[in-house]
């Protein structure tokens, strides 16, 4: 809802049109200078920039949110001003991120609304420093887990509403400083960078200085090739993609070389939609795993997807005579058949969003070149290919079965009709006929009905005649005729479609008529000044459509209504579809009534009388309300006398001769016995009935009400005196209606006509200058009126109702006051509610200020009443509310109403902030489907904003003005200061409200405390006044267990947490009060509390500044911040017992809440004694935590210490630090003291140990004790305290270990860093026990864990111990682990050697170490099979996170002889070796590979390599190995037996290894070792595929793809399973680059040439994904080659294999350029032609067949070219369709498989077809479907 506002010459915003149609627009015309004193006001709050003036900064942002919400018109000059003090507020407050997010959301509104118009400089790096400090960085101090990811939301979208602002160099900065992680893929810093580059580069890298410019060539490449380094990962595909979707959207028309990257961009484009393609699954197997972290940190916001980026890009790189069109429509030929309904599925989402965003981007960019010039104009052609290709996406979306997607293509049809008419108007109209013709598919027809209503606009426009020619603006005059005719057709047709049982095609039908009446003017004969804009009988239609409406009202069925006892009685709860969401019916009524001439105006209104006083229908009456009220607001005088003063009438005699109470009047004349009498069934609902209806109709009455105003006293009167609670109720409706009408502004004229062209409605934008609509002001006779019904229902009622609850009037029993107290109840809530917010407010600033405030102006009507009548009202409530309290407690009904009065006096204007959002959801919904594009072909409009419906334009005018009387005296701020006193009147109601919400009933709980927490929004300072009370029912023994769960409702909101991060003391009391709340001991109690705390948790934001700042009086005033620590720690208890296990581990939690940074004042860099004996004492308990028995402490206790432990002093320092930095931060001695502790060491180790507890029968481990306990929530919550590990890729779990815990590793790490060789000492001993402790896999996960983290710690007493013990230790560790525990201890390997810094460069002190201990040669008696596997594995576990950007020199002979030893082990005997051989060998191989691209790209400037040659020379010839190898043992396995291998492979296959066989010449043995040799090899393709190392690795694993295509089947079906495996894998997952794409069709197409059919079978399979994946790309001889022989198989002497190409081929049409395809089209025609000559059939087409020496394989191919060619259009009707398929019809009498191929490919095109067959058989001639009926009906019996 949202619009853009226009600015002066001034630098002001100008008056918007929401305002300027205001009645106060005079007064808001004062707003610029009102908010220029609110900027004033602020600035001398910020003025000091100390800790004390951070949160006083926080009360002006509501304001500024309501000036910009209330679209005023401020100063340009005022709104930097604001921005440049929120964003010196974000940097200057790193400790809070409750006020960063508060400044970040208001900052990012300001900037998304006004950035264009904004002159600032904005630095980019204190904004990455902020992200960076507080998510990927450990904090100082605790904050709640919600919090964090909310703060992280804020900051990044603030930061990419500032990229724009960032100086001309920033781009070129922000680049050099992420590109070095570009190095190193497989770390998970290449992400982090590429995730920074997204959000932080600007989208305008262009400068006018050629040193500050980024864009160029140069770059473009580098960028393509680092996004293709890395397949498989949707989150690096997002990021690139949306970073060149921004580049692109502002360099497309000044950078000239974007048309030589189009290819490649469409081939990344068609990547990322994952959909199936032959036998390839929709989405690859292989995913590159994606820490939270890294996810939750750059995908903050949902609404961006990788199709509206891609969207986006293609768009913009569209140009005259430009590739770009071209590859969009090769794309939407790919993409078209996975728009049908029938190919729906997971890629669907995406589908539908691709077409939404290209629609939406195509229309904006044609509205920004009419806005200014631009070298790349798209023109008419552009226009006319771009529609027509989407149309074929929205014709085969239109039916979707996904609603999204049928939404969606109706939506773009919509907005395409007004750029391209006459191709997309006959198109959906020709869709209507269909459905409304179809029997079979008859959901069509809402879809269509729905369709035809977005786009009956754009028919009226287009078919609407010039005045001075005579001819329509876009069509020619039969299409105008016909499409005109077609909107009367369905009119008239669509009628019908009303059916109570059938409500979507109800709602579609109203939305269709709403759309049509929006765009004809007035309704009826021209004669009587009744539009031309459309020929239709309206009179007819009139009385037609009246008659279908009451025939639904009649059998419409209330929704179930629930609740009833807390139900809003006010407002009628029985409404049905017709009311609900996303209905237009009142629109369509008031639409109707307001456009009918006058003839056929008071023709309807007898109608609707007729039917009004007819029947009553009490399940219809909110529907029949509001089609009198369309017809009052339309005329009121004529329809009030006709319509509701019959009905008035009809009330007063029925109720003339019942009981009455007397309770209308002052006093109560009646007895309890007329009350108890009541009236009967069937009056009651009559009368309730027909009150209902006048509650409804009479809101907009206005002036003409004053002649009934006796009438309406009586009516009211008798109506609060009968004996019925359903008729008093419809009376306060009544009431409320009433005084609504007389005193509130609303516009009266909101339907007025403004006629066109043609007698088309002209609709307006919000730009337009337009005459305001005329407004109804109150006149005096209407607030006279207004005040007389108050003084008889308001003050009459208060009277009655203090003497009641003074007990007066005694003669009445009880149950007699109870009904009386309720009828006075409802007149004074009726009352209230009649008048909104015209009644004064009570007085919130002092006499002398009430002339200087600084809010918004506003009113929702005429001021009636008085400032003491309000007060007056209050000070009645509060002594009905002690009457009730004291004797009335259990009446709920009562109590309820009490508070609903209760709320509306307190909580002023939130009646109108209701409406307004209300009315801004429906605006949400109504504006998509009732506007005009910007850009408009058809009237050439001028593109400034969207035009829509004048009513709808008006009808936002009024809700903006009830959002401006809401906020006008919500909160009240003055020039002078911005504090002001709460009023006592709602002080004492607040009071109240908060005694109800703490009642024994749920039903009065619920009501009240929502009522209450308004009031505290309005009112923060009330908080502080409830918290003893809420606090009380807590922590009291003597609470009753409904008041505690009412207190914990409250406290659950976010007002009250805010209050408690602001003031130390009751956050004190709060904490206190939740650990002193055991004694409520019920589960529901329980529950609440532990919600309570929970919440708080998750929320909290820090400790208020107060508790260690104050001085002097204040801090005598605060409890002592150590001593508030100390009480919590002593309420942990000291053995069993003592303390309940949950209050025990909410009290460790809140422990947590008390790490507050070290740093904690602004003058000193030194931290308190007090925050760090805290800190001290804190991490000596948690310390102390490790060692108990509670099983859920120990989580929460190791994830506290993870904050606490710093890197310690005993930690070898690669930087200069500050000398006493460390010794700051160190918890030395709280570590020291702990483990030196008896038994401390031992307990911990165990403990630890017990919490890996593994699933029975499962390989991964399952912490139970974490998942029973109902706790969960607890420590799951807690923010994560240190990044996540592993930091590299990962593929498998074993490379993780299955229990292995990175949090207890670094846990061990901190505190030997902190102790040195005191914890050294003390956890060696039991390390070996646990390391001697092979078969308890508990002790071996923390073994592991404790030797990484004293590995990784970088200790110098670690280094010392480890040639003396650790190293002899660690090898027996690896040596002797189980099968079980080895994946722990390659675990334990890879975080031993796991690189440091934020790239991971910088290797741990003893990582060469422990590289050398893993290559020690094993001793050859025992080499088992198992040692050597986990040798492997340890291997691999340690090398993946080597990166070759840190390598040393010795690293590389190190990994080179590696990968040596590996080539001997290719035909090792064990499989399990084997496969580790293949996993090793992929990470040494890929290692060694990305070194030497590094070396080239370094180009000398950093070498590692000493003799590059010689390594390039290894890697070259293992490549060589590696191929030629597994060719010969492919060839080997196929030949079965045959010559023995020869050269290299060879030897490779006979000598190495083990135990080889010792007879070489053996075949058997050959035959073996070969098919050893290509299983190793199968499992090195599998595992560079998986680890996503292929692109380093594609030159050989192109290599060797035609021999794993040839061993798809062979005798040996464990390898043929694995070879198949790998196929698919590399079918899925499309490894491939660019460069090697070209390389792998060849491979491929030389196995489609393989003697062994399976080959070629394998091969064509294998194409289908290959070249759909790289359709853009592929080109040149490659492409030509692929053609050639895929046609040359479909004549293949094996029927698998022309089957197969017949397939391939299909794909391929739909693929390629036109001209290709028509090629063989036409070249398979002409052969088809020669062979079947003349009509004679079989006889000549086998002389020709003869002549020509085609044998029954060749015939067969033709045929299967014919198949080919129709199967690749299997929704379309393109013209040379029906003569092929008439052609592949005539081969049916052939014999099999020729016969069998014609049936198939025929019932297929049957199939595809059939939805649309009913207009695409008009493209046959009458032979041709005679002849395709002949072969598809069955042969009759008796033929």
């Amino acid at each position: 809802m949202d619009v853009q506002m226009e600015h002066d010459e001034g630098g002001t915003v100008v008056e918007h049109i929401y305002n300027a149609w205001l009645p106060v627009a005079e007064e808001i015309k004062t707003e610029t200078q009102r908010f220029h004193d609110v900027v004033g006001s602020l600035r001398s709050t910020w003025e000091d920039r100390t800790l004390q003036t951070r949160y006083p900064t926080l009360k002006w942002i509501s304001l500024i949110s309501t000036f910009l919400r209330a679209k005023a018109p401020v100063a340009y000059a005022d709104l930097e001003a604001v921005v440049r003090i929120g964003l010196d507020v974000v940097l200057q407050t790193p400790d809070n991120l409750f006020i960063q997010i508060r400044w970040a959301q208001l900052l990012s509104k300001i900037l998304k609304k006004f950035g264009k118009k904004l002159s600032l400089t904005v630095e980019w790096r204190p904004l990455h420093k902020i992200v960076i400090e507080t998510h990927f960085k450990r904090r100082q101090s605790y904050e709640g887990l919600a919090l964090k990811q909310i703060h992280l939301e804020q900051i990044t979208t603030l930061i990419r509403r500032c990229r724009r602002f960032f100086p001309s160099t920033a781009a070129v900065e922000i680049w050099n400083e992420f590109r070095p992680a570009f190095d190193d893929l497989a770390h998970n810093s290449a992400l982090e960078a590429a995730g920074f580059i997204c959000l932080l580069l600007p989208s305008t890298l262009s400068r006018t200085d050629a040193t500050s410019s980024l864009l160029t060539r140069d770059w473009v490449v580098e960028v393509m090739r680092i996004w293709a380094a890395m397949p498989n990962c949707r989150f690096w595909n997002f990021q690139w993609a949306a970073l060149m979707s921004r580049v692109i959207k502002h360099s497309h028309d000044t950078f000239s070389d974007w048309e030589d990257f189009v290819p490649t961009l469409f081939t990344f484009y068609l990547q990322s939609f994952e959909v199936p393609v032959g036998r390839a699954s929709a989405s690859s197997p292989v995913q590159r795993e994606i820490h939270r972290e890294i996810m939750v940190a750059f995908n903050t916001s949902w609404s961006f997807s990788a199709s509206k980026v891609n969207a986006k890009s293609m768009v913009y790189l569209i140009k005259p005579n430009g590739a770009a069109l071209r590859e969009l429509e090769i794309l939407v030929d790919l993409l078209e058949q996975y728009y049908h309904p029938s190919n729906g599925g997971s890629w669907t989402s995406s589908l539908e969003q691709f077409l939404q965003h290209l629609v939406r981007y195509f229309l904006k960019r044609l509205t920004q070149q009419r806005r200014r010039e631009s070298t790349e104009q798209l023109g008419e052609t552009e226009r006319s290919i771009f529609v027509k290709a989407m149309l074929r996406l929205i014709d085969r979306g239109q039916y979707s079965k996904t609603p999204s997607m049928a939404s969606t293509a109706a939506s773009a049809a919509s907005a395409l009709a007004f750029v391209e008419p006459y191709a997309v108007l006959p198109l959906l109209v020709s869709r209507f006929y269909t459905a409304m013709d179809t029997i079979t598919a008859t959901h069509q027809l809402q879809t269509a009905v729905t369709s035809l209503a977005l786009v009956s606009r754009a028919i009226i426009l287009a078919s609407a005649k010039e005045e001075a020619t005579g001819h329509s603006l876009m069509l020619d005059t039969e299409s105008a005729t016909s499409l005109k005719d077609t909107l009367v057709m369905a009119m008239f047709s669509t009628l019908m479609g009303l059916d109570a049982n059938d409500p979507p095609k109800t709602l579609a039908t109203m939305q269709f008529y709403c759309s049509v009446l929006s765009s004809v003017g007035v309704l009826g004969d021209e004669s009587d000044g009744g539009s031309i804009a459309l020929p239709l009988d309206w009179s007819q239609w009139l009385n037609e459509f009246l008659s279908r409406l009451f025939t639904l009202l009649v059998h419409l069925e209330p929704s179930n209504q629930s609740g009833a006892e807390t139900e809003d009685t006010s407002q009628l709860s029985s409404k049905t579809f017709l009311l609900g969401g996303g209905s237009y019916y009142h629109h369509v009524l008031e639409l109707l009534f307001a456009r009918l001439t006058k003839p056929l105006y008071q023709q309807a209104v007898r109608k609707v009388g007729e039917f009004l006083h007819g029947q009553v229908l009490p399940g219809a009456v909110a529907e029949i309300g509001f089609l009198c009220s369309s017809a009052v607001y339309a005329n009121p005088s004529y329809a009030v006398p006709h319509l509701l003063e019959p009905l008035m009438n009809s009330v007063l005699s029925a109720l003339d001769d019942t009981p009455s109470t007397g309770f209308s009047g002052p006093g109560a004349q009646g007895s309890s016995a007329e009350f108890k009498v009541g009236l009967s069934p069937g009056l009651e609902l009559s009368v309730s009935y027909q009150l209902n209806v006048l509650g409804i109709s009479l809101t907009y009455g206005g002036p003409v009400l004053l002649r009934y105003k006796e009438l309406l006293v009586k009516v009211i009167a008798a109506a609060f005196d009968a004996p019925s609670i359903k008729v008093n109720e419809a009376g306060s409706r009544v009431l409320t209606s009433v005084l609504s009408g007389m005193v509130l502004y609303y516009p009266r004229d909101q339907y007025k006509v403004s006629i066109g062209i043609d007698g088309v409605e002209d609709w307006v934008s919000n730009k337009d200058t337009l005459v305001s609509p005329v407004w109804h002001l109150p006149e005096a006779g209407e607030l006279s009126f207004a005040n007389q019904l108050l003084s008889l229902h308001l003050e009459s009622s208060l009277a009655d109702l203090s003497d009641i609850c003074q007990e007066k009037n005694q003669e009445e029993n009880s149950g007699q006051v109870k009904e009386h107290l309720r009828v006075l109840l409802l007149r004074v809530d009726a009352s209230l509610r009649g008048v909104r917010s015209s009644l004064p407010d009570f007085q919130l600033l002092s006499e002398d200020k009430s002339g200087q405030s600084l809010t918004v102006a506003g009113a929702a009507g005429a001021s009636v009443g008085t400032r003491s009548l309000r007060e007056k009202t209050a000070d009645v409530l509060h002594t009905v509310f002690r009457y009730l309290f004291e004797k009335r407690a259990d009446d709920t009904v009562l109590l309820i109403l009490l508070v609903r009065v209760i709320d509306t006096v307190v909580n002023f204007g939130y009646t109108e902030y209701g409406h307004w959002a209300q009315e801004r959801q429906l605006w949400r919904s109504e504006s998509k489907s009732l506007s005009e594009p910007k850009i408009n072909f058809i009237t050439n409009a001028d593109g400034k904003g969207k035009r829509r419906p004048r009513w709808l334009v008006v009808e936002m005018v009024y809700a903006q003005s009830a959002l401006r009387a809401s906020q006008t005296g919500y909160r009240t701020y003055s020039r002078d200061t911005a504090d002001f006193v709460v009023p006592s009147h709602a002080a004492v109601l607040t009071d109240d409200l908060l005694r109800l919400s703490l009642h024994r009933y749920d039903v009065v709980r619920t009501v009240a405390a929502s009522s209450f927490l308004k009031v505290i929004k309005r009112f923060p300072r009330l908080a502080r006044d409830s918290l003893p009370d809420l606090l009380f029912s807590l922590q009291e023994p003597t609470a009753i267990e409904d008041s505690a769960l009412g207190a914990c409702q409250i406290l659950l909101s976010r007002s009250m947490i805010r209050h408690l991060m602001q003031d130390w003391n009751d956050l004190v009391a709060f904490l206190t009060a939740i650990l002193n709340s055991s004694h409520h001991d019920s589960v529901k109690a329980q529950a609440a509390i532990n919600e309570v705390f929970i919440v708080f948790n998750v929320r909290f934001g820090g400790i208020p500044v107060e508790a260690w700042s104050s001085r002097g009086e204040d801090a005598a005033r605060l409890m002592p911040f150590s001593g508030v620590v100390s009480h919590i720690r002593s309420n942990l208890g000291g053995g069993p017992g003592h303390t309940h296990w949950r209050y025990n581990m909410m009290a460790q939690a809140m422990l947590l809440l008390f790490v507050v940074p070290i740093q904690t004042s602004t003058n000193s860099s030194q931290p308190s004694d007090v925050v760090l004996e805290t800190r001290q004492l804190i991490t000596g308990q948690f310390l102390s935590n490790l060692k108990s028995e509670l099983p859920p402490l120990r989580p929460l206790s190791v994830a506290a210490l993870l904050l606490l432990l710093q890197p310690g002093p005993h930690k070898v320092s690669r930087v200069q630090e500050l000398p006493e930095s460390r010794a700051i931060q160190s918890a030395e001695q709280s570590v020291t003291t702990s483990v030196q502790e008896q038994d401390y060491a031992d307990k911990i180790v165990s403990n630890l140990g017990f919490d890996h507890t593994f699933a029975e029968g499962a390989g991964r481990s399952v912490r139970s004790m974490m998942r029973s306990m109902p706790e969960i929530g607890l420590t799951a919550l807690l923010p994560s305290f240190v990044r996540e590990w592993p930091r590299t890729r990962t593929w498998d779990a074993v490379m993780n270990g299955e229990a292995f815990s990175s949090n207890h590793a670094k846990l061990f790490k901190r505190m030997v860093q902190e102790g040195g060789e005191t914890v050294l000492n003390a956890l060696r001993g039991p390390l070996e026990e646990a390391v001697n402790s092979v078969e308890e896999r508990g002790k071996q996960c923390v073994a592991a864990e404790l030797v990484a983290g004293l590995l990784h710690s970088d200790v110098q007493c670690v280094q010392d111990a480890w040639p003396v013990w650790f190293r002899s230790l660690l090898r027996k560790a690896l040596l002797q682990s189980s099968v079980e525990s080895a994946p722990e201890w390659a675990a334990c390997v890879r975080f031993a050697v796991t690189g440091k810094g934020r790239l991971g460069r910088n290797a741990p002190l003893l990582r060469s170490q422990v590289l050398e201990s893993l290559v020690e040669p094993l001793a050859p008696s025992s080499a088992s099979t198992s040692l050597v596997t986990k040798r492997l594995m340890f291997l691999r576990a340690a090398l993946v996170e080597v990166s070759p950007a840190s390598w040393s020199t010795s690293d590389v002979p190190y990994q080179a002889t590696i990968l040596s030893e590996l080539m001997t082990c290719m035909t090792h005997p064990a499989a399990q070796v084997r496969e580790g051989v293949g996993n090793l060998m992929c990470v040494v191989a890929s290692n060694l590979e990305h070194l030497l691209r590094l070396e080239e790209g370094a180009n000398g400037a950093r070498a590692i390599v000493d003799d590059r040659g010689v390594v390039d020379g290894s890697v070259k010839k293992w490549s060589f190995e590696m191929v030629e190898g597994a060719t010969a043992a492919a060839a080997k396995i196929q030949a079965g037996t045959g010559p023995s291998l020869g050269g290299t492979a060879l030897a490779a296959l006979g000598g190495v290894g083990p135990s080889s066989s010792t007879n070489q010449d053996d075949e058997g043995s050959e035959g073996e070792a070969a098919s050893k040799w290509m299983e190793t090899t199968l499992y090195f393709v599998i595992a560079s595929v998986k680890s996503g190392r292929a692109v380093a690795l594609n030159n050989i694993i192109v290599g060797l793809l035609r021999p794993i295509l040839s061993i798809q089947e062979s005798s040996d079906k464990e390898l043929s399973a694995l070879a198949k495996r790998t196929l698919q894998l590399l079918n899925s997952a499309a490894p491939f680059d660019m460069d090697h794409v070209g390389g792998a069709v060849t491979a491929v197409l030389g196995a489609a040439t393989d003697a062994n059919w399976h080959t070629r079978v394998s091969a064509l399979t294998f194409l289908q994904s290959l070249v759909y994946r790289h359709t853009f790309i592929l080109a040149g001889p490659a492409a030509e080659a692929l053609w050639r022989q895929v046609q040359e198989l479909l004549s293949d002497p094996q029927l698998e294999v022309r089957e197969a190409a017949t397939t391939t081929l299909s794909g391929m049409l739909k693929g390629t350029d036109g001209q290709q395809a028509k090629a063989f089209r036409e070249q398979v025609t002409r052969t088809v032609t020669n062979l079947q000559g003349s009509i004679g059939g079989k006889k000549n087409r086998k002389r020709a067949a003869g002549e020509a020496g085609l044998g029954t394989n060749a015939l067969h191919g033709i045929v299967l070219g014919l198949a080919a060619c129709i199967l690749s259009v299997p929704y379309d009707m393109p013209s040379w369709l029906p003569e092929m398929v008439t052609q592949l019809i005539a081969f049916n009498r052939e014999p099999a498989p020729i016969r069998s191929t014609v049936t198939k490919t025929i019932a297929e095109f049957r199939r595809t077809h059939s939805d649309t067959w009913s207009f695409q058989k008009a493209a046959f001639s009458d032979e041709q479907l005679e002849v395709l009926s002949d072969l598809t009906s069955s042969a009759s019996y008796f033929a």
